[in-house]
Formats: structure tokens, C-alpha cells, sequence
């Protein structure tokens, strides 16, 4: 399975000590600003920013991913694997929509889509966004220089039904580099289909199974927790 797999990958890989987000007290965003960067609170910074028209008006709305500036969250790695530092600090993803004042609205938030940095070994999780056809495109992957074979990646496609940012589909692939096992998925939320896949990347053509999602089952940008380990 390839939840199997990513908890190996993820105890494998070397692990430091990282600045975490305060469960207890989350930080307050700004709900409206004429201006995206003012979604930024103080002691965060803006790491990301897309723009595009998520609500078909014709208006260009903008998705940040934002990260606490804190400089004891920047790790340095004296033992020579992997990079020589990384920043730990966490990243919110924030949703905004422009409205015909051109005031911002947040429409969509989530404080663990995008994973922690918690590893010299391991590269960003964070890969891209995009904005394009009316959608929200984010791209995750886990790669690590060292500490496990195993690599992967996350893809979402999220959509404004006028009430949420709604999942309308969801990809992930899985590859172990030694031994070549590879395990596939792609989600359609419109439909309610999903089609899984496994077998080696020698194999000439994947062996492609088709499910049904559960009736009802629509998740929201709210819903996805950390988005390594969201399975669709």
C-alpha cells in the first residue's frame, strides 16, 4: 500500500527538530484587504503567490502559501548530508477571491496542506501552484538524498463551488528507486471514480483498477490535513 510506503519513507529519513505551528492558538489572518500581501500577518512572510479567476468573474483572485519568519526555525546541518541548512518554520495556505470593489476575500485556508521541511536529506515538499481554467493546481513531492529509496508525490485540484475550495481531483504516485515498485492513483470528485495502479516501472503498461468513491464523499480544502498523508 502506499500508505505503507510513505510512513517507511518518512521514519527512514533523517529527522531534526523543527519549529511546529501552535496547535493551541492559531494565527489570525486578516479575512478581507485590498491588497493579497495583507492576508501576511506579523512574523510571516509570503513565500508564494499565484494569481488567476477562480469564480468566473472575470477578476484575478490569488492563492498564497505564507510561512512563519522565525529565525530559530532555520536549521543548520553541521553533519555534511543532505543541504547545508533548511527553514522548518511552517506554511499556511491561504485562498482569496476578489470582489467587485476589488476588496479580497478569504475564501479557503489550511495550516497543514503544505508539509514541514523537517530534514536536511529531504528537498521542499512544496513543488507548485497554479491558477489556470478556473482551478487551483497544487503540487507536492517527497524526495530525500538519503535515508530511503522511496519518492512521491501529491497533486490537488481544487475548485470554488461558491461556498469552499471543493477537491475536484486528486493524483499520487509512488516509486521505490531500488527496486523499482511503483503504485499509482488518480481521483475525479465530479464523478465520484477512482482508478489505482501497482507494478514495476519495467512493466510496459500499468494494471489500472477502477472503484467508487463513497456516496457523499466531497471533500474541501479544510478536510485534507497534511497533504503527504491524504490517500484521496
Amino acid at each position: 500500500m502506499i500508505s505503507a510506503a510513505l510512513a517507511f519513507a518518512l521514519m527512514a529519513a533523517p529527522q531534526e527538530a523543527a519549529v511546529s505551528g501552535d496547535a493551541a492558538e492559531p494565527v489570525v489572518i486578516n479575512q478581507t484587504t485590498f491588497r493579497p500581501i495583507g492576508f501576511v500577518p506579523a512574523g510571516w512572510k509570503l513565500y508564494d503567490k499565484v494569481d488567476g479567476d477562480l469564480d468566473g468573474d472575470g477578476r484575478l483572485d490569488s492563492a498564497l502559501i505564507i510561512q512563519r519568519n522565525d529565525p530559530a526555525g532555520v536549521i543548520s546541518n553541521p553533519d555534511g548530508f543532505g543541504y547545508d541548512s533548511y527553514d522548518s518554520n511552517p506554511r499556511i495556505l491561504l485562498v482569496t477571491i476578489q470582489d467587485k470593489l476589488g476588496q479580497y476575500q478569504l475564501v479557503g485556508r489550511s495550516d497543514e496542506i503544505v508539509p514541514d521541511r523537517d530534514s536536511p536529506t529531504i528537498d521542499d515538499p512544496y513543488e507548485a501552484m497554479l491558477i489556470k481554467d478556473g482551478k487551483l493546481h497544487l503540487d507536492l513531492r517527497f524526495f530525500a538524498s538519503a535515508g530511503t529509496w522511496s519518492m512521491f508525490s501529491r497533486s490537488f485540484q481544487f475548485r470554488w463551488d461558491g461556498k469552499a475550495m471543493a477537491l475536484i481531483g486528486f493524483d499520487m504516485s509512488y516509486v521505490h528507486r531500488g527496486s523499482g515498485e511503483m503504485q499509482q492513483a488518480s481521483v475525479n470528485y465530479l464523478t465520484g471514480r477512482r482508478q489505482d495502479s501497482s507494478g514495476n516501472i519495467s512493466d510496459d503498461e500499468p494494471n489500472w483498477v477502477w472503484s467508487d468513491l463513497p456516496e457523499g464523499y466531497k471533500p474541501k480544502l479544510g478536510d485534507i490535513g497534511n497533504g503527504f498523508d491524504f490517500e484521496g
